[in-house]
């Protein structure tokens, strides 16, 4: 052992020995590597080293997937060639509409309707699932899960002559919470996750938007209804498919007292639609709308972004708006917006726009509602004070006593929302008297009038005569109402023989519609009737009495609670008007037409109706007939020889236009037409209103055939000539010969009837006469013609 130990010793020191020859060959060789060499080498060892693990991680992920839950990589074989494919569970296997079907109803599960993503080409649809409930009655069938399929692509499925599909994505369906459902409105109505509480309020129906294909992927309403004692709340889950990911996801829950489903519209002038959710109730408008906006968290996502009214930057005008606004003053803070708009040099923020546009669409309604006109004071001033309207719905107050007492009810009932509209328009401008008047009047019937006296005192525009002013508004509320209405009705009328009492209301007075034997029955068809402080036309759609329609609202909104008579007015061959006395009975509304039953005696039966106007009814107080003295056409001329040349030459125009005269014919000479129409009536009369006189010229159907020598004359069956026996027509001038009336309009079958001042109106309306009505035109300065 000792030998063997010398000698590995000896050999170890000799291989630790440098060699010479070694030692000066390594010393010819000195030059090192450079820095940034090195530096590349070890980036790019470092990038494929971690690009290896990024796809080693990614296999690795992916094959867990696979293991799990195939279903989720089943994309890839949509990349992969045919050989490649990767191998799935026999659920996850395309499959035939029907066997998809057949594996449901396995499963207690029933299909609903499809809903094609691809306008019916089949490629694509999303599945609705349902299924039923137990021990239910009525709506068995809830919603409970969402599937989009998607036609294969694999060859071995694309040959076979059916059409198979694979299950794309799919998601449980699970209702909304009924807390957040029977929550208060007005809050938060569309928050997802406001979902507190145990029991849950299912789905019974889903539906594709509609005017939606202009949206980034594809919209989904789901839908269900909660019923509580005699009313329901329509709730629903808006879902969005976004292609781009393959995902389903719930966008915002809704719902909705008053039936309005959500629906997509232009509202504020975007290349896309906004979502809309109407939840008006009444006369105050709660409309929410939703911007679609890119997603932060997630590639190619959109949410729904809820236009606010929360301020966006630092201005007086602009902050003073959304105060308005945030108020329910949606017109006022309208206009202000617009008028700074037009002031800006620079356009406002898309922020700011979207909110003016959410302003805009309040003001649209609250603008609809004021326009109409109401049966009843109270609403007509509630929408005026809505809408902003100091001064109209003053006048209204101011109009009678009776409009008054019903007011003051609406004040009292007044739970905040007309008060904070007047402590807004008051810290805005604290001297605007008619926001100062009903902010009065408000503290005086909620608060007593001490109160309302010592609160007006404190105000800063406030002196004796303004005052007295204030004092005597409250004065009418303190007023008893002895003076009644009344009435001045209009209308064409015709006998009737059956009378069906289910179809009419009996006025207060009337016990039955029964009727003695000298008496008959009349329907009268309301063209018109005088209301609080305007005439109301037919149709009167806007009308909105209360559901039960009782005889004394009709009674008091006609004037004929104390007076129910009616005039029966006929026109005899010889012109001659008849009038018999009628009483009324009943009345009745139905789809904007407003009729009333009378009875009385039985009125004389024209031979020849087409001649004479239809029997008309009015009530004595309705109309005063006006008739100037008529001069003739030539007597004019020497007053104002250019007004009548060109109302003749006019005349002859609208007569070729309407066929009486030949259209190829030339407008004869004014001298010719001067001799042949010289001796005709007129009537000078001012139907504008503008205190210029106007020229009415009346023509019969035998002077305009005396003119038309070229049409034959046919003979009637008592002799003369059929076109003599036409119904007189009117032509109306202006001062300056300009036609503002034609009865010769081509096809026209309306005729001038009368020319009439409405009781207590100085202003004058034409009566005329339609195919099926009677019909009252008054001039409007605006549009310059009869309405």
């Amino acid at each position: 052992m000792g030998k063997h130990s010398r000698k590995l010793t000896q050999k170890l020191a000799r291989i630790n020995q440098p060699r010479t020859g070694a030692m000066k060959k390594s010393a010819k060789r000195p030059k090192k590597e450079p820095k940034w060499h090195s530096w590349l080498l070890s980036t790019v060892a470092l990038m494929i080293l971690l690009s290896s693990t990024g796809v080693i991680i990614a296999f690795g992920w992916i094959s867990i997937l696979f293991i799990f839950n195939p279903e989720q990589v089943s994309w890839l074989n949509e990349i992969l060639p045919e050989w490649a494919q990767l191998p799935l569970s026999q659920s996850d296997r395309p499959q035939t509409l029907p066997a998809i079907q057949l594996s449901l109803s396995q499963k207690n599960r029933i299909a609903g309707e499809i809903i094609y993503l691809d306008d019916q080409q089949q490629k694509s649809f999303l599945l609705p699932i349902f299924q039923k409930r137990a021990n239910c009655q009525s709506n068995c069938q809830e919603l409970v899960e969402l599937r989009v399929y998607q036609r294969s692509k694999s060859l071995e499925f694309q040959l076979h002559p059916e059409k198979y599909y694979n299950l794309v994505t799919q998601m449980s369906v699970t209702g909304l919470t009924e807390f957040f459902v029977k929550s208060p409105f007005g809050e938060i109505a569309s928050d997802t996750n406001n979902q507190e509480g145990k029991k849950n309020l299912f789905f019974t129906e889903i539906k594709a938007f509609e005017n939606s294909t202009s949206l980034p992927g594809f919209w989904f309403n789901l839908r269900g209804e909660y019923k509580q004692e005699d009313s329901s709340i329509v709730y629903g889950q808006i879902y969005y498919y976004n292609p781009g990911n393959r995902s389903l996801q719930p966008m915002l829950s809704w719902k909705n007292p008053n039936g309005q489903l959500p629906k997509w519209e232009q509202v504020t002038g975007s290349t896309a639609k906004e979502l809309v959710i109407d939840q008006t109730v009444g006369l105050e408008p709660h409309l929410q709308v939703y911007q679609i906006k890119a997603g932060d968290l997630v590639p190619n996502s959109v949410v729904l972004e809820e236009i606010n009214l929360k301020s966006v930057f630092e201005d007086f005008g602009y902050q003073k708006s959304l105060l308005l606004a945030r108020n329910g003053m949606w017109s006022p803070a309208l206009a202000w917006l617009t008028s700074l708009q037009k002031n800006r040099k620079k356009p406002f923020p898309a922020a700011v726009q979207a909110q003016i546009d959410l302003i805009r669409l309040h003001s649209q309604f609250t603008k609809s509602q004021a326009d109409k006109i109401w049966a009843s004071p109270s609403q007509q001033v509630l929408t005026d004070l809505i809408d902003g309207r100091w001064e109209k719905a003053l006048q209204l107050f101011t109009a009678s006593s009776q409009n008054a007492q019903e007011i003051a009810t609406l004040l009292k009932t007044d739970r905040g929302s007309l008060w904070n509209r007047t402590a807004v328009a008051l810290r805005l401008n604290p001297n605007r008297q008619s926001v100062l008047a009903w902010a009065y009047l408000m503290l005086a019937v909620q608060r007593g009038e001490q109160r309302a006296t010592s609160w007006l005192q404190e105000q800063p525009s406030i002196n004796q005569e303004n005052l007295t002013y204030f004092q005597d508004l409250l004065a009418k509320l303190n007023y008893e109402v002895t003076t009644t209405h009344i009435s001045q009705i209009i209308g064409g009328v015709q006998q009737i023989s059956l009378v069906n009492d289910a179809d009419w209301v009996l006025i207060p007075g009337t016990a039955d519609l029964k009727i003695t034997d000298n008496q008959v029955w009349y329907e009268i068809n309301v063209s018109a009737f005088h209301h609080l402080a305007s005439w109301l036309s037919y149709p009167f759609t806007n009308l909105n009495p209360p559901k039960s329609q009782s005889s004394q609202f009709w009674a008091n909104l006609l004037g004929i609670s104390t007076d129910p008579t009616i005039q029966i007015i006929v026109w005899l061959q010889d012109g001659e008007q008849q009038i018999s006395p009628a009483t009324i009975k009943a009345v009745q509304l139905r789809n904007g037409v407003l009729r009333l039953l009378a009875a009385g005696v039985a009125i004389p039966q024209t031979q020849n109706n087409s001649l004479q106007p239809k029997p008309l009814a009015l009530t004595p107080a309705a109309l005063e007939w006006v008739q100037p003295s008529p001069i003739t056409v030539q007597e004019l001329y020497q007053q104002n020889p250019q007004l009548v040349q060109l109302m003749l030459e006019n005349t002859w125009r609208s007569w070729q236009k309407s066929g009486d005269m030949p259209l190829s014919g030339a407008v004869p000479k004014f001298p010719e037409m001067q001799v042949k129409m010289g001796d005709w009536p007129v009537q000078l009369i001012d139907v504008t209103n503008d205190g210029n006189l106007d020229v009415v010229l009346t023509i019969s159907g035998a002077a305009i055939e005396s003119l038309n020598q070229s049409a034959p004359i046919k003979p009637s069956i008592k002799g003369g000539n059929v076109e003599a026996q036409k119904r007189p027509r009117t032509l109306i001038f202006s001062n300056t010969g300009k036609v503002i009336y034609n009865d010769f309009s081509p096809k026209s079958q309306q005729a001038l009837s009368a020319i009439a001042h409405p009781a207590n109106d100085q202003s004058l309306i034409l009566l005329v006469e339609s195919a099926d009505r009677y019909i009252l035109k008054r001039w409007s300065e605006t549009n310059q013609r009869f309405e």
